[in-house]
């Protein structure tokens, strides 16, 4: 799934070299830090034209920032943000190329055109243009080169987790004191377990998954099936878990040592005891982007339109929609469209089951219902058994396995 893509042996060796390097002097380490950030996307290109295209996807968004905050008497100004927007997904959708959308099956297309980083180069872009003026209002810091600092950052660039370009240049410049040797070996502790996470526990976790998967086919009856497919599944999550978790621990460890602070992105998602909880502690800084620039905007047109008698329908519709275009933001067939669908779906229903416990118990009789430990039992059980099979869709062609099977 996730993987250290200009070779593991030169990612960890570049985090050693980091700290070194940041700190020769405090008024080029802005620069110095481009200039790794420049190389390291270089060295993932997969051709000349690969090239001329991330050029034009990263500097566009920065020279066209501007203009989508200015003022104008001409009507057509008011078309100019949608249109910018609408040609951004456009291109990302193209140059993800969804096997599921027919039209892009008719258009030329090379593999070579796609970059490191794309989704996460999406979401920097977006940010930072959805952003611009209120970063003009307050006076934040704005270079072309803490624009590419911020966009190319190479600590986030494959699965973040994902900054907002306030937090970053804020962090980035703030004064800190020197890390302690205690500090440097916590650091370090954690880069390390990190890569055990990654290439052990999630390999073997992996293995498993991949075993069980691959048996599902043998199963004498719907029962076995039923059993080993769960098995499959629950070793699925697992890898997914400890394989991205052990991914920012590595990162954040590093970025630590070179004096930069990464968000925590996990907050012991698989303890929840629903839906709502598991993305409020699973991948945290995507569920706040996706709410601030997904869930945000939809549920606003919901309720003032279609669902203007009924605003929690029109808030379930919208965390659906959002959790779909989540989902199918993830990858590229249609294996992340039932993804998407399984996750609003399980968004959906655990919104609406504490909405009515609510009403049914008081907001403090609901608390009281909460602490018993057979609901805590059921939710917990329930919560997981339903990420392991909604997540059973990421990284496995399940659609292809069972449409095999009719």
């Amino acid at each position: 799934m996730l993987d250290f893509s200009i070779g593991s042996a030169a990612f960890g060796a570049l985090l050693l070299i980091m700290p070194l390097l940041m700190n020769i002097k405090k008024e080029w380490r802005q620069y110095i830090f481009v200039v790794v950030n420049i190389i390291v996307f270089v060295l993932t290109l997969k051709s000349v034209y690969a090239g001329i295209l991330a050029v034009l996807w990263i500097v566009t968004p920065y020279l066209v920032a501007p203009l989508l905050v200015q003022e104008s008497e001409h009507s057509i100004s008011r078309f100019i943000k949608p249109l910018f927007y609408v040609c951004m997904l456009v291109g990302f959708l193209y140059l993800m190329h969804y096997d599921w959308i027919i039209i892009f099956k008719k258009l030329p297309y090379f593999a070579a055109l796609k970059f490191l980083g794309l989704s996460y180069l999406l979401f920097r872009e977006v940010d930072y243009t959805m952003q611009y003026e209120y970063l003009k209002e307050m006076e934040v810091r704005i270079t072309f080169v803490d624009y590419l600092n911020y966009v190319l950052n190479f600590y986030t660039i494959m699965a973040g987790p994902i900054m907002r370009y306030e937090e970053f240049v804020t962090d980035f410049y703030e004064e800190k004191a020197p890390l302690s040797g205690e500090d440097v070996l916590e650091q370090a502790h954690r880069i390390l377990y990190g890569y055990v996470k990654v290439y052990v526990i999630s390999s073997f976790m992996s293995w498993f998954a991949t075993y069980w998967f691959g048996r599902i086919d043998q199963a004498g009856n719907f029962l076995k099936a039923c059993i080993i497919y769960l098995l499959f599944a629950a070793f699925n999550a697992l890898f997914i878990y400890f394989n991205f978790v052990g991914y920012c621990d590595v990162v954040a460890g590093g970025a630590a040592l070179a004096g930069m602070k990464l968000r925590e992105n996990f907050n012991k998602p698989y303890m929840a005891r629903s839906m709502s909880e598991f993305w409020n502690r699973h991948h945290i800084t995507l569920s706040e982007w996706i709410r601030d620039y997904i869930y945000s905007p939809v549920v606003k047109q919901f309720i003032s339109g279609p669902f203007k008698k009924n605003l929690f329908a029109g808030q379930c519709a919208a965390l659906f929609v959002t959790f779909l275009i989540a989902g199918i933001w993830h990858g590229t067939n249609l294996n992340y469209v039932v993804y998407g669908i399984l996750e609003g779906i399980g968004v959906v229903i655990a919104s609406v089951r504490k909405s009515k416990l609510q009403k049914k118990y008081g907001k403090k009789g609901y608390k009281e219902y909460e602490k018993k430990l057979p609901v805590a039992i059921f939710e917990h059980v329930w919560t997981m058994l339903y990420v392991a099979l909604s997540f059973s869709f990421v990284g496995y062609d399940v659609i292809g396995f069972l449409a095999g099977k009719v």
